[in-house]
């Protein structure tokens, strides 16, 4: 039996184990499994297209959902959304213009380039005087961070920071006593592209480089020192944080970083599949998103074949370094915590079986106050990735040799939970350089697909309804002579 090891297109076909295609299918600790259908949650959709979204907990432990579109930001209340854009609304953002929001004790700070830096605390979003407008934010140690910013003293500086004054994100004048500062990241060209906390550190980085952030007190205040001159981040939501690590969507692969040093994750399995089916053009828009519940890296980017969209999705398992593939149209990710919710009543969200979300009875999302990951979908729904499996697919890699002709009757797929449904197609080759040729097909019965076909080599497409856990595939092959 070969234990499966996960999507691995760049590596050596013949490598026991490997998948050179998947739909839906995620890894995990034991195998692989399908990825859930994203489910609408019961929230009216948005009229505007979404362009951030922002979950986040105040001092009190009341939880906040904040979302900002092209025209407006709205808050989550119940089952609806309600405007608080304030004063200056409808925005006009560009065409690919996000909003950035970052929770920095009770209230909710959002600014774009365009809109600039707004403030809410249980209310309405009001301009903050003096802020930078800026591109990015970070809330940590007391400070509100920005980066890639605009404003009357220094006008456009795509490479600056500032730090708001210590505890008061409305102070944003330069003064050692009250900390707030500014500077500049010159060390390397380009704007600054994205940044991100990592324990106390913040970490910042350009198209083609990285820094890290250090807080050293008065009279420098913030410390950066570059670490990497030639790995950077694509977009402002292209990095995720695992409280121990980074990962990230770069120019030509996928990285992880530990606060150290960056290294490339997709080498030698994906990193070729990737670079050929991204859009260069479009690698702005990528997103990531950490998956604690599962402990699952998200990585969400456009395809040259998608128009901008971001359609296709990696999904990363770094305890056993295995890949997955996961594809959903998505605009905006954030971690959604499920209300108490029951069909008696105690929601906004549930009033009837039938007009209750599509998600099965036993999904985390029935538990109150369960974190789950959640985004928005083209049509502007807030979803969670906690509906029914959907279906999936996998295709194994080639077994056989490279003399020996084979007779291949049977497959077998270990299971620690078998799906619903699965139907099997072989295919063979006699030249490991050649296209395979469909050879024969099966459903599975009696735990194996019974299959009759005849090569050098061998590769099976599985396709399975339902939910299951995958832990190995194991094809039986006999002598057929020599060619």
């Amino acid at each position: 039996m070969n234990k499966v090891l996960g999507f691995a297109p760049d590596a050596d076909p013949t490598t026991p184990g490997l998948l050179l295609d998947c739909e839906n299918l995620l890894p995990s600790e034991l195998g692989m499994r399908p990825g859930p259908a994203v489910a609408p949650v019961g929230v009216a959709a948005l009229t505007e297209d979404v362009r951030g979204a922002l979950a986040a907990i105040d001092l009190s432990g009341n939880r906040l959902a904040i979302c900002g579109t092209t025209a407006r930001l709205y808050s989550l209340a119940g089952s609806a959304w309600v405007d608080v854009s304030g004063d200056g609304a409808p925005f006009a953002l560009g065409q690919d213009e996000r909003w950035s929001l970052a929770q920095f004790a009770n209230s909710t700070v959002a600014s774009c380039r365009s809109m600039g830096m707004r403030m809410a605390t249980g209310g309405p979003f009001a301009p903050i005087a003096g802020a930078p407008k800026a591109k990015i934010l970070a809330s940590l140690k007391g400070f509100v961070m920005a980066f890639n910013t605009q404003d009357a003293t220094y006008g456009d500086s795509p490479d600056r920071w500032w730090c708001s004054a210590s505890l008061n994100a409305q102070d944003w004048v330069p003064n050692v006593a009250t900390l707030c500062t500014t500077g500049r990241l010159v060390e390397s060209g380009g704007e600054i592209t994205a940044a991100h906390r990592l324990g106390d550190d913040i970490i910042v980085y350009k198209r083609r480089s990285t820094f890290v952030g250090r807080f050293t007190g008065p009279a420098e205040v913030w410390n950066f020192t570059q670490v990497d001159s030639d790995v950077g981040c694509v977009g402002m939501d292209a990095v995720c944080d695992t409280g121990k690590a980074h990962y990230f969507i770069g120019d030509d692969d996928l990285y992880v970083f530990d606060g150290v040093q960056v290294q490339p994750i997709g080498r030698g399995m994906l990193r070729d599949w990737f670079v050929e089916v991204r859009d260069p053009k479009q690698m702005h828009k990528s997103q990531a998103f950490w998956d604690k519940q599962n402990q699952l890296a998200w990585f969400f980017f456009p395809s040259v074949k998608g128009g901008g969209e971001l359609d296709y999705g990696l999904v990363y398992h770094p305890g056993t370094n295995k890949w997955g593939r996961a594809n959903h149209a998505i605009r905006a990710l954030v971690r959604y915590a499920s209300p108490a919710a029951t069909y008696d009543g105690g929601s906004e969200l549930v009033t009837s079986y039938d007009s209750g979300p599509a998600i099965d009875f036993d999904s985390p999302f029935w538990v109150e106050a369960q974190e789950l990951m959640a985004g928005f979908d083209t049509r502007n729904r807030l979803v969670t990735f906690a509906g029914a499996p959907d279906a999936s697919s996998l295709t194994t890699g080639d077994v056989g040799d490279d003399d020996q002709m084979t007779l291949c009757d049977r497959l077998v797929l270990r299971f620690k939970k078998a799906p619903a449904a699965a139907a099997a197609t072989g295919f063979t080759k006699d030249d490991g350089g050649q296209e395979a040729r469909q050879a024969s097909a099966a459903i599975r019965d009696d735990a194996a697909f019974d299959l009759r076909q005849r090569g050098r080599w061998h590769a099976f497409r599985v396709d399975c309804q339902g939910d299951y856990a995958l832990i190995g595939f194991a094809p039986r092959l006999k002598p057929a002579g020599f060619r």
